[in-house]
């Protein structure tokens, strides 16, 4: 065969996200339900992390023979990795109603310390799932990634990233198979979307300690990642694709805010030291914002900057007790 001299650049490649409307097991077809991620760059589907390996030195020879391999996609899981310079409200808005499980997100979403998970199974529409699509310039192999949970979500604003803009990132996860072939689905015609570029400069409130008197603080940045774990249960069909997801562990989210050493940011030590349970409010309070009615500071460490002065770095963790709020966020 000769030599293919097509080059792809990197920066061809598009990624398209819709929350799927059909049941578990079939993917979203709907081009106007899906949205562009303009990302900076495209990841590929993580093909060999769940693939089903095993490598079975016989007997009869001292190295591997061919047999001796065995890979199978029946009962493998598929990631996909992405980090999105938020550039889209609508983006925004799937990935956090895609975490929270909230059924009926308004630009706000939050989630109860009492929440219980919703079922995922093969065939059903209940629980927040998603069709992926990464359109490839080879249009013989796009990626039509469906079925998927976002496992985690991270959202940060930091003064010397990104010119302070929001940026998202996470982990989507799919016990089904990616399925690399031509498609047009979110191509030929995408939902509308409207900008939404929120810096850290637009965040007017920078308040930590005691809820209700919280103190206020000169942030430089600001991050909560939201863990949402999923493993898939069963297998079904021919292709041994799972049968539904558990997502029974342990639903998290923790941050870190670096603040300026101060009287308003000193008091954070012997709250850490303490245990005591504090409150977090970082954002505009309408069109970005990150409401933390229950944090545990989980560390307290001084970060000596020649140029900026000292600050300090204050990770947290969000609890709640019962029908408390683990997190509000408002994006609109």
């Amino acid at each position: 065969m000769a030599i293919n001299t097509s080059v792809y650049s990197p920066k061809q490649f598009a990624l398209y996200l819709a929350i799927q409307d059909e049941n578990m097991g079939t993917a979203e077809t709907t081009s106007a339900d899906f949205v562009k991620l303009d990302v900076t760059s495209v990841e590929d589907v993580d093909w060999a992390g769940g693939l089903v390996q095993d490598r079975t030195l016989r007997s009869g020879q001292q190295v591997f023979h061919p047999k001796d391999h065995f890979v199978s996609e029946k009962g493998s899981s598929k990631t996909l990795a992405f980090e999105w310079v938020v550039s889209g409200e609508l983006g925004l808005q799937k990935l956090l109603q895609l975490i929270s499980e909230d059924t009926s997100p308004t630009g706000t979403v939050t989630t109860a310390g009492n929440r219980t998970p919703a079922v995922y199974a093969h065939g059903a529409g209940t629980g927040e799932y998603a069709t992926l699509i990464i359109s490839n310039p080879y249009t013989a192999e796009d990626r039509t990634f469906h079925s998927a949970v976002l496992t985690s979500l991270s959202l940060s604003m930091d003064a010397g990233t990104a010119g302070g803009r929001l940026v998202a990132s996470g982990t989507f996860y799919s016990g089904y198979n990616a399925t690399p072939a031509a498609s047009t689905d979110a191509d030929s015609g995408t939902a509308s979307e409207t900008a939404f570029v929120k810096t850290i400069y637009d965040c007017t409130t920078k308040a930590i300690g005691v809820a209700g008197s919280e103190a206020d603080v000169v942030c430089r940045s600001f991050d909560l990642t939201i863990n949402y774990p999923a493993v898939r249960v069963g297998y079904q069909g021919s292709d041994g694709e799972c049968e539904g997801y558990s997502r029974s562990g342990q639903y998290s989210a923790n941050g870190n805010m670096s603040v300026k050493y101060d009287a308003n940011s000193k008091p954070a030590l012997a709250d850490f030291l303490a245990g005591a349970e504090r409150s977090i409010n970082f954002g505009d309070g309408a069109a970005i914002n990150f409401d933390l009615l229950q944090v545990v500071y989980t560390g307290y460490a001084l970060n000596m900057d020649e140029e900026a002065g000292a600050f300090v770095d204050i990770p947290f963790e969000c609890v709640a007790d019962g029908s408390e709020a683990l997190y509000t966020i408002i994006a609109t």
